[in-house]
């Protein structure tokens, strides 16, 4: 059951993923200063921080994915949150942050590494053929 789970789960967020352009390595949108990690009254895993936009032309469409992996390298969970979750045609401009928050299940004593993507479309793209 926790296997299905976990499929669905990173089969949901590749379908959001696939709207949007692929991780960008040009530093247009960052990580702005450290993620902090804490465990929720739940025991789930907590995930704060912030981006910035880095270049000088609005962005939107802005997600940022969290993928935990065990020590083997198999990935445990894989979760996503939009930064304008009330209006996704919302611009993060040149030079603005936006903070994220963004929760998992997996056990905390299994997870052995973290990685983070960043995903985001200029407002000037057609969308992705259907």
């Amino acid at each position: 059951m926790k296997n299905l789970k976990v499929l669905i789960s990173i089969f949901l967020l590749l379908l959001i993923v696939a709207a949007c352009d692929g991780p960008e390595k040009n530093g247009v949108v960052e990580l702005d200063g450290p993620i902090l990690e804490s465990i929720d009254a739940d025991g789930n895993l907590e995930f704060n921080g912030a981006v910035i936009n880095t270049s000088s032309q609005p962005v939107h469409s802005v997600y940022v994915v969290i993928v935990l992996k065990d020590k083997t390298g198999n990935i445990l969970e894989a979760n996503s949150v939009s930064l304008f979750e009330e209006d996704m045609n919302a611009l993060l401009y040149p030079s603005e942050r936006a903070f994220f928050r963004l929760s998992v299940e997996s056990n905390p004593n299994r997870v052995f590494s973290r990685e983070v993507e960043i995903y985001y479309e200029d407002p000037g793209e057609a969308p992705p053929p259907s």
